[in-house]
């Protein structure tokens, strides 16, 4: 059975699809067949993180009922499948997204939806069309509250809130503290991954950072999340890869 998860912030700046295409990447680096989907209609930037040019066909077209799904997926040498979304149109209806997916599903064992920011009629429609719903937010009071917003609309669909990532922390004293979060938002906390320049690095060269340092705590990081999203615990690394992290935390930016 396919399990369709929307991948949503309610705030613009987390890194909210730097998390969507490396956890789809993750999650197909670990056997899954995956498809990632650019429901950011107002932002549509998918395609980029893969390096990927302009597409002919993409899902604005599979909604306005000009293409079928199948025509507008690309498959990445990651192993992932992406189906974007044009930035160009606006007169797409993201209402129909859910209508899009029904004969597509079953085929895949992941469809993640990146979602637009904010909690709007784009966000909707992406966790109207999904089972299930993923939180990611910076450790900060704004994201953490805007979040909190993603997460009533969750509510108010009905839909599963699997947890809350945390993106881009860097363990300073300014950020809030992972009980303080777990008291204002109401969910566990299910991964945390660092910044660190690698992931700049591999947005700049347009390759998921999973890929571009797949052996960094990044990159470790973001496969917990994956296998937590799949209910299963991490696996446990070694002395060597701790001590090739605090070499990491040296030249952290």
């Amino acid at each position: 059975m396919t399990r369709v998860i929307s991948v949503v912030s309610g705030k613009g700046g987390v890194g909210k699809t730097t998390m969507t295409s490396n956890l789809g990447v993750a999650l197909a680096k670990q056997d899954e067949d995956v498809v990632i989907i650019d429901g950011n209609f107002s932002g549509a930037n998918i395609a980029q993180h893969f390096g990927m040019g302009f597409q002919e066909v993409s899902l604005n077209d599979v909604m306005n009922g000009d293409a079928y799904i199948t025509q507008a997926l690309a498959k990445h040498p990651e192993g992932v499948s992406i189906l974007p979304a044009s930035i160009l149109e606006f007169d797409a209806d993201s209402e129909n997204l859910k209508h899009a997916l029904i004969d597509f599903l079953g085929d895949k064992d992941f469809v993640l939806i990146d979602a637009a920011a904010g909690v709007g009629e784009e966000v909707e429609a992406a966790v109207e069309a999904s089972d299930e719903v993923l939180l990611v937010s910076k450790p900060e009071l704004p994201a953490l509250t805007n979040a909190l917003g993603a997460k009533k609309l969750a509510e108010e669909l009905e839909r599963e809130v699997l947890g809350l990532v945390l993106n881009e922390v860097r363990g300073e004293k300014s950020e809030v503290r992972n009980e303080d979060i777990q008291d204002l938002v109401q969910e566990e906390i299910i991964g945390e991954v660092p910044d660190h320049k690698h992931v700049r690095e591999a947005i700049a060269l347009r390759n998921p950072v999973v890929s571009h340092k797949p052996k960094s705590r990044v990159s470790h990081a973001i496969h917990d999340v994956a296998h937590r999203v799949k209910g299963q615990e991490p696996p446990e690394r070694g002395l060597s890869t701790k001590i090739r992290y605090k070499v990491e935390d040296i030249d952290l930016f």
